[in-house]
């Protein structure tokens, strides 16, 4: 693979990793401040968070072998790239486009001009605000560059360059103006406070909550056993391996039964702002039910190894999945089978009777 794609790949996993362990806070934090996650807005977020790892990759790869780190000096004129043009020649139109100086300015400048559009568009900030986190921006990075990557090298092997932080402030600058003439706003704002209805899509958001709950429940006691690890200072530790493996298990499990048993809904459905609403069956039993035909069954399966298992969790899966689209309000085979109906958290005493 070309280097010059390294940069890239990296950014694209790290931006995925980012995205992964932050679907939950992100879906979270989006139906409390704007009482829903639309698609679109999750996606630019998605490419701002790509976008973000690009700056840093693009700005400090590769990193150099210690041996061959070759010490570079400061450039702290301002304004410098003027005679540096002048130096390569401005005789045409076709000779400044083509000059290295130039092209070294502009893209300084275009790689901050999406800072400033998303800084305008999922920020929600101005003309201010996004040139001063360009500039701050900016900053970190050239002083990443000149200690070395905080210490971890014994100089500079990237140039701090006055310049660039001119260049890249000016970038996001741009970058807000553009955004300010070139878009509109067409979305409706709605008050999040007011209730939306149970979409299919908002049930599948839920579920997938649910499952980046499971995986990165699992990743903390992962991350806990390799702290204590590194604390301990020996690979074997006095607490048996087998204790972590059931506690990555069986702590899901237990929050997710604790949820479903205290409020009738997952974590998942309490993140998009779900409830569970009790038919004629008994909330001591519905709940229970709930819970074995819903998160609890798929999770019970997906650990066991039996062949059983293997064959009842994707059909589990798939009638969940065709449920979801087929019964009323979206319920899904869980809430059926518990005779449980869900609503917006946002619904009224009222509002349910005028319904």
């Amino acid at each position: 693979m070309s280097s010059a794609f390294t940069p890239a790949l990296i950014a694209v996993i790290g931006g995925c990793v980012i995205a992964v362990v932050a679907f939950v806070p992100f879906v979270a934090m989006s139906y409390r401040r704007r009482g829903e996650m639309t698609f679109w807005r999750s996606i630019l977020w998605f490419v701002a968070v790509i976008y973000v790892m690009a700056l840093w990759t693009y700005t400090l790869l590769p990193f150099p072998e210690t041996r061959d780190v070759t010490c570079v000096p400061l450039q702290t004129a301002p304004f410098a790239f003027v005679g540096d043009i002048a130096h390569y020649g401005v005789g045409s139109v076709g000779a400044l486009m083509q000059n290295p100086a130039v092209v070294q300015v502009a893209l300084n400048v275009v790689l901050f001009m999406p800072l400033g559009w998303f800084i305008r568009h999922l920020a929600g900030r101005g003309v201010v605000v996004a040139t001063l986190i360009g500039f701050v921006v900016s900053m970190l990075i050239e002083v990443t560059q000149v200690t070395g990557i905080w210490g971890l090298y014994s100089c500079a092997y990237r140039v701090f360059d006055v310049d660039d932080l001119i260049a890249n402030t000016a970038g996001a600058l741009l970058g807000s103006i553009v955004g300010m003439l070139l878009w509109r706003r067409s979305e409706r704002r709605l008050d999040a406070g007011a209730p939306r209805p149970i979409t299919a899509p908002r049930r599948f958001v839920g579920i997938l909550s649910d499952v980046a709950v499971l995986w990165i429940t699992g990743w903390v006691v992962i991350a806990v056993r390799l702290g204590i690890a590194l604390l301990d200072g020996r690979p074997e530790l006095a607490i048996p391996e087998e204790v972590f493996g059931v506690a990555a298990y069986a702590l899901p499990i237990i929050v997710q039964l604790l949820s479903v048993l205290i409020g009738g809904v997952t974590i998942g459905e309490r993140i998009v702002l779900i409830r569970a609403v009790h038919g004629s069956m008994p909330a001591m039993i519905a709940r229970p039910v709930r819970f074995l035909l819903g998160i609890g069954g798929y999770m019970m399966l997906l650990a066991s190894e039996s062949f059983v298992s293997s064959m009842l969790l994707p059909v589990l899966v798939l009638v969940s999945f065709i449920m979801v689209f087929t019964t009323r309000n979206h319920r899904g085979l869980a809430s059926v089978a518990a005779r449980m109906d869900v609503e917006d958290v946002r619904v009224r005493g009222n509002d349910r009777a005028a319904s």
